[in-house]
This record gives structure tokens, C-alpha cells and sequence, in this order.
């Protein structure tokens, strides 16, 4: 039988798209994966979490990578792949590099493309960038495409893709987090200790938590130093709180956090990038998020965390419809204002939400897949 290829490259990707290599797997159908490993520390993280080994290594990643190299080497690394093992259709995720470059590549070749976390759209192709771009080009080439919400449903639709190839799945993160959540909280799952110390500490001393990320393109130009502003402002304000601030290794953040200041605060801790489980660990414990990444948005509002979303534009509306999220962007007296908001909410208020999935996307898909091509 051919086999299904399954193609990431950054931690987001893989978080989503190794629990349904994974169901594939457990339905003995041939499936292998593919790592472009465009970001390679931080898919390596979730390849050890899954204890997964992924079939072909493409080893792209190189110092100072710009958009023209990613296209151009995952264009031709991954048609390698494809004609070596001429698959019955590639899957690919969301809206990075890989995903538009490995889904051009399986075109070219007329192979059939899959495309999982389907249809979801901000309307503006700057922002985010290249991101939007990246969706809205599978989304016009994909054979397939397997929306998370209804309403990402109905972008497909509205852009005329055809009925009887969209398909409302819900979201494969709320599956991983399902995952990962059990694990953590059976004690299945090693925690760092420093992490673990930092949660213990801040509850021994009745003392809130917020997780905070931000690492957003768009926001290179001022925005993160207008956020971290905010960040400082609010943490000097509020003593009772503790900031936990996982900082991304690009090059450009690193250089904001640094002349921000940030890292001076005492209770705001900065930290290296954290593994996904410590990531979902933090997210338990916390009391609500700040962030401008989108599936620390699906996880936290499916854990029933508020989440200020740090962005001008979200492709991720159901949350803010439903009052889990507030958009603020990188405006100053916005993110205070919702800072202050979020801060005075009760934490047992917080309700677990479906809005994104509801753990069962991987056997969805996987069971359309075996329709479709009598596997």
C-alpha cells in the first residue's frame, strides 16, 4: 500500500499533526513522517514528548534563514521524498513555510494534498505574515481540506471551494492537549523542576499567574517593545502577580527583550523557551495568558484560561465571539486595560470550552481518509 505523508517543520506543526501520524499508526495504515525541521530544537522537543523519530530528516535549518531559502530547499527536499516513496497523499498543517512549500511540491507532482487546520483566515495577507498568505495558497491547491470550526468551514466555502471536500473536524492541538493534560496529571510526565518550584511558589504565596509569550513578525517594528511597556507597567502595579515569560529564540525578540528592560521586573520571570509539556503545565496552573501565538489561543481557551490575544487581527474569532478572548493588539493602554480586566476575574469562573474541539479530530480525519481512499 503507498503510504500517507505527513510533513512539519516547527513545533506547531508537529504538536498537531504527530497525534494523527500517531492514530494512523494505531489504524495500521502506512503513514510516515516527514521533518522539513525548519525550526530543529523545538521540533525535536515534541518528537521526544510523542517519542516519535520522524522517517525522513530534511534538515533544512540553517543560520540567518530567510523565507527565499526555506521555499526554495523544503520545494525540492520534500519532492525528493515524494518521488521516492510516491505517497497517496501528503497532509500538511496550518500556515508555515513548510506547509505552502511541501504542499506546492506535492502539486507540482500531481499528488493529492490534505490539508489539516483548514480555512482559517484574519483577512489581511500582512498580518499575520507570511502566514495568511501560506493558508490562503493550500487552501486554493489542497484536495482536501479539514476545518477545525464551523466557521473556518464556511471561509472554505465562501471562497468556493467545493462542499464534498470540506470537512469540520475540530482542531488536532485539543487532541495533544487531551494527551498531554492526562499525562501531567497522572504524573506521567516529567516536569522541570524549576517549573514545577515556580508554580509551587507563586500558590504558596497566593500569588497569580500569568503566562505571557509574544514573538509575532508583525510586531518586530515597536509593537513588542509597546507590549513589554505594558507587561512592566502592569507587574510593577501588582505585586501579587507573577509574570512567567518563556522568551523566543529569534534573534529579533531577543534583541527587544533585552533594551525592553523586561528581564529588571521581580516578578516577571523571563526564561529560555520552554518544551510543549511545560508549556501545558504552566497553562493548568496559570490564571490567565497574554500571548500573540494562535495555538497557545485554542489550548488555553480549551482549558477555560482567558487569554489576551496580542495581535491586531485573529484568525482564531470563535474564542472572542464567546468572551474567552479579548483583542488588543500591541496599543499600550489596550493591553492594560485588559491586563486589569482578566486580573480581577475569578479563576473558578474559568469554564472548559469545546469552541476549537473536542479530542476526537484525529479519529475524524483519519476515518475520511479511509473513506476516501478505501484504506
Amino acid at each position: 500500500m503507498k503510504p500517507i505523508i505527513l510533513v512539519v517543520g516547527t513545533r506547531a506543526e508537529a504538536i498537531k499533526l504527530i497525534p494523527l501520524f500517531l492514530e494512523l499508526k494505531k489504524e495500521k495504515i502506512n503513514a510516515l513522517l516527514c521533518g522539513t525541521f525548519q525550526h530543529s530544537e523545538m521540533l525535536n522537543q515534541v518528537c521526544k514528548i510523542f517519542d516519535v523519530i520522524p522517517d525522513f530528516n530534511l534538515n533544512v535549518m540553517k543560520q540567518g534563514q530567510d523565507l527565499f531559502y526555506l521555499n526554495t530547499v523544503i520545494l525540492e527536499k520534500t519532492k525528493e521524498v515524494y518521488l521516492k516513496t510516491d505517497p497517496t497523499i501528503v497532509l500538511v498543517h496550518g500556515d508555515t513555510t513548510t506547509t505552502m512549500a511541501a504542499a506546492m511540491s506535492a502539486f507540482y507532482l500531481h499528488i493529492p494534498i490534505g490539508h489539516v487546520e483548514a480555512g482559517l483566515r484574519t483577512g489581511n495577507m500582512q498580518s499575520p505574515f507570511p502566514e495568511e498568505m501560506n493558508r490562503k495558497v493550500v487552501g486554493q491547491i489542497a484536495d482536501y481540506h479539514f476545518a477545525p470550526t464551523a466557521f473556518s468551514t464556511a471561509n472554505l466555502l465562501a471562497e468556493g471551494v467545493k462542499r464534498e471536500r470540506v470537512f469540520c473536524t475540530g482542531n488536532t492541538i485539543v487532541d495533544a492537549l487531551y494527551w498531554m493534560k492526562e499525562k501531567i496529571e497522572k504524573n506521567q510526565m516529567k516536569i522541570e523542576e524549576e517549573i514545577k518550584k515556580f508554580v509551587q511558589d507563586c500558590k504558596n504565596n497566593n500569588k497569580k499567574i500569568i503566562l505571557l509569550t509574544a514573538h509575532r513578525r508583525e510586531s518586530f517594528n515597536g509593537g513588542l517593545s509597546r507590549i513589554f511597556e505594558a507587561i512592566k507597567q502592569f507587574a510593577k502595579e501588582h505585586e501579587d502577580i507573577c509574570i512567567f515569560f518563556p522568551v523566543h529564540p529569534n534573534p529579533n525578540v531577543l534583541a527587544v527583550v533585552k533594551e525592553s528592560g523586561i528581564e529588571d521586573i521581580k516578578n516577571i520571570f523571563t526564561s529560555k523557551p520552554v518544551s510543549h509539556k511545560e508549556l501545558i503545565y504552566l497553562l493548568l496552573n496559570t490564571n490567565f495568558v497574554a500571548t500573540d501565538s494562535g495555538g497557545i489561543q485554542e489550548e488555553a481557551v480549551s482549558l477555560g484560561k482567558k487569554v489576551l490575544v496580542l495581535r491586531d487581527v485573529t484568525e482564531r474569532w470563535e474564542g472572542v465571539w464567546d468572551g474567552s478572548e479579548k483583542l488588543v493588539g500591541t496599543n499600550t493602554d489596550l493591553i492594560l486595560t485588559g491586563l486589569n480586566e482578566f486580573y480581577n476575574l475569578d479563576k473558578n469562573a474559568n469554564i472548559e470550552s469545546s469552541i476549537y474541539g473536542d479530542g476526537n479530530a484525529c479519529k475524524r480525519i483519519v476515518n475520511i481518509l479511509k473513506s476516501k481512499f478505501s484504506l
